[in-house]
């Protein structure tokens, strides 16, 4: 079990050589080391790998001390989450037996794979989804005409002088535009917390060219941003702003309605996160399905029940 940033970077060497292309950049090792070190106090990590000859797995496990339940690592940044497992089950039965040793109950949201592997096991239920644009169902230039109205409101806002910039995820901008969020944020708020803000910077430093940030710029005046990342053929738009001197003229709906036709034309598929708002659904119709897992200590230990398989757990 590793209980620390520094015990996770032992599971550097195996951790994303066990990353298959049907899980997200929130199961990385980058991810999940930077979370470990920037919530540890807030969330004790107790990640669980066990391996054995024919298999392997890791449970990004963390214990929240203020519930006192065990949750996955990411603290309220990571949109989807599950564990990482290759081969045999044994080790991945044994890693959730390990889990439920803890004696705590097991609060984990969102998953969006209900019926793979261990999680056909855990008591579900319906959380939320996530719009998604697919870019085999539709063509850059088929979305431009679907929604001639945003992109009309685009151009206007070019005429004013408004203009679309990209920067990297190292780019100073970067913090500049969680700051923004943060001074809009009232308490209790996702970005009103300091923590957050700089996991945010650090992770999209660390992701460089794979963090995109799309602005609209009027000169030195800021009046919309989305902080996006590349993930296995997807763009994932991951964080919004918008400046209120602007709202009239919707500055941020128009920006997303932008980076979208420009993922289509680049054979990206746009996942819009979490949350049917209905500017995301304007965009993207369809969407995943989200599920929430809740499980007592005797639940899981019933689900997973101990492997008398020689297993090593760490």
């Amino acid at each position: 079990m590793a209980c620390s940033a520094a015990e996770i970077e032992g599971l550097s060497p195996v951790w994303d050589s066990l990353l298959p292309p049907d899980l997200s950049l929130f199961q990385s090792y980058r991810w999940n080391r930077l979370a470990a070190q920037v919530f540890g106090l807030r969330e004790q990590p107790n990640f669980i790998f066990v391996e054995s000859g024919a298999g392997i797995a890791i449970i990004p496990a963390v214990i929240d001390t203020q519930s006192l339940s065990v949750r996955f690592a990411g603290e309220l940044l990571f949109d989807y989450r599950d564990y990482l497992a290759r081969g045999d089950e044994a080790p991945l039965n044994r890693a959730w037996q390990e889990l439920s040793m803890l004696n705590l109950p097991l609060s984990i949201t969102a998953i969006c794979r209900p019926e793979s592997g261990a999680w056909r096991q855990t008591p579900k239920s319906f959380f939320s989804r996530a719009p998604r644009l697919e870019n085999n169902a539709i063509t850059a230039e088929q979305f431009e005409q679907q929604h001639s109205r945003a992109f009309s409101r685009l151009k206007r806002l070019d005429r004013m002088g408004l203009r679309i910039a990209q920067y990297p995820g190292d780019s100073s901008v970067v913090r500049h535009i969680y700051q923004l969020r943060a001074r809009q944020s009232a308490e209790g708020e996702l970005f009103h917390d300091p923590s957050r803000v700089e996991f945010m910077v650090a992770v999209c430093r660390e992701e460089r060219s794979a963090c995109e940030v799309f602005t609209l710029e009027h000169g030195s005046t800021l009046a919309a941003a989305l902080i996006t990342f590349r993930d296995n053929g997807v763009r994932r738009f991951y964080t919004t702003y918008y400046h209120r001197g602007w709202a009239r003229y919707s500055p941020g709906i128009s920006l997303l309605f932008g980076v979208a036709r420009r993922s289509l034309a680049q054979g990206l598929s746009c996942d819009l996160m979490t949350g049917e708002q209905p500017y995301k659904m304007r965009i993207a119709p369809e969407a995943q399905d989200l599920f929430q897992v809740q499980a007592t200590a005797q639940q899981l230990r019933e689900a997973f029940p101990a492997s008398t398989s020689a297993e090593r757990a760490a």
